[in-house]
């Protein structure tokens, strides 16, 4: 940590599209902002995983918004599925709309990371005049498959139908925690 002290974190919720809850929180620096930063989380995430780096970037000058898309963390929405990865581009819209509100005037940037870069490069393909800059790390843009999964799956014919679903209980440990 810098030392340098941030206010606690504002928690507010937001009516994502379905009428979900989405959870948020917002971090503002101790002094004028010199920009805004949101942060959209990976898919075996949540956005309190972020409360760290939410505070180094608030104590130096960030007002810093995450969110838990729907289906993560606090946020409702049925776990591990969506009908579309635009039902999270809309999530991470609101947030967009709710930390510009904090600070209209100032800059705003929006990092995601791993598969939480893909939510946000799909926001800024339609809505670049509404960002000052993009920030993807470690970006889900191609995930790995071992061979072997790939040829059991084409010579067996696996396929999920839509809607379908699977998950393990170590991806559902990480996905459902509240708190990092």
């Amino acid at each position: 940590m810098t030392g340098l002290m941030t206010s606690s974190p504002t928690e507010a919720w937001l009516e994502g599209d379905g009428g979900l809850r989405i959870f948020t929180r917002h971090w503002a620096p101790s002094g004028t902002p010199k920009a805004s930063l949101v942060i959209c989380h990976g898919v075996n995430s949540h956005g309190g995983q972020y409360i760290r780096a939410a505070e180094e970037f608030a104590a130096r000058g960030f007002a810093v918004t995450a969110l838990d898309l729907r289906g993560r963390g606090r946020s409702e929405g049925e776990r591990f599925y969506v009908d579309s990865v635009d039902d999270y581009v809309s999530d991470l819209s609101k947030a967009i709309e709710l930390g510009r509100s904090h600070h209209p005037n100032l800059p705003l940037f929006l990092l995601g990371h791993s598969a939480g870069g893909v939510t946000a490069v799909s926001y800024a393909l339609d809505y670049q005049d509404r960002l000052d800059g993009l920030i993807c790390e470690s970006f889900a843009f191609r995930v790995y498959a071992p061979n072997f999964a790939l040829k059991l799956l084409e010579e067996e014919r696996i396929a999920l139908a839509p809607g379908e679903r699977f998950s393990t209980t170590i991806v559902a440990d990480i996905s459902y925690g509240e708190e990092g």
